[in-house]
């Protein structure tokens, strides 16, 4: 039976779910140079269909993209030659890969809220820190509390419904634990009629407090903590994300 991502990866671009990375990518890029952040080797975790890797193969720098999904690197490595472009691509958890090392700056957008608890946020805290040079950039958004509550609003809805192509969403949200599931119905013709799968997103937010904490703890120093309009954040914002630029201590 196909995983979750196995199936999110054939619909991932036509219902836009790396908007985020490809709206944010170069913003980040150009907040870290005005920031002092000098290189041309990053790495983007959790890469997805490789939002993030296609502005940054276009703008000049070495790239390495990492997702634990070959069927959505698949879909990466195809966007990529389909426009001239090349990475090094890894199909991997990328807290499996030591091969990558020395990096000038680790991205990590729209992938960090699916880790299960505390303990594998500081693992994955931890195995990035090994892969940057000494005082180096480590960029990372998270979804807050009121973030998942806000995408958990839409409640039962049609996402696409296009080219033979039809996507529900149902959304889920636990507030105990501060879970939020989304899942996705879709409906593709085909040949022989209508087929159906189902698929499944899991976020769990976790307290901002908690993670900066946890970031300076795994050997960084957190330069910004920043909310979607790129200012810096504090307690008493509403922010449905924040982004976290920290250094290599």
């Amino acid at each position: 039976m196909p995983d979750d991502y196995q199936i999110l990866a054939r619909i991932h671009d036509e219902i836009h779910m790396g908007g985020f990375a490809r709206n944010m990518t170069g913003r980040l890029v150009d907040y870290a140079q005005r920031n002092d952040w000098m290189g041309r080797q990053i790495t983007d975790v959790g890469c997805g269909t490789g939002a993030s890797v296609q502005w940054l193969s276009q703008h000049g720098y070495i790239v390495t993209g990492i997702d634990k999904s070959p069927e959505m690197l698949q879909v990466a490595k195809d966007n990529l030659a389909a426009q001239g472009m090349n990475a090094t691509m890894i199909a991997s958890d990328f807290r499996a890969v030591n091969e990558v090392k020395e990096q000038d700056m680790v991205l990590c957008l729209n992938v960090l809220n699916e880790l299960k608890n505390i303990r594998e946020l500081e693992q994955a805290f931890q195995h990035i820190r090994g892969m940057l040079k000494d005082k180096k950039f480590f960029i990372f958004d998270m979804y807050t509390i009121e973030g998942l509550v806000m995408r958990n609003q839409a409640g039962y809805m049609l996402e696409h419904d296009d080219n033979g192509l039809t996507i529900f969403v149902k959304n889920n949200f636990d507030y105990e634990k501060s879970i939020q599931e989304r899942n996705y119905i879709i409906f593709r013709q085909g040949d022989d009629g209508w087929q159906r799968e189902e698929a499944q997103r899991v976020l769990r937010a976790y307290p901002i407090q908690g993670v900066t904490a946890l970031v300076k703890r795994s050997g960084f120093d957190v330069k910004h903590v920043l909310t979607m309009n790129m200012t810096e954040y504090s307690p008493s914002d509403s922010t449905p994300r924040i982004i976290v630029l920290a250094e290599k201590a």
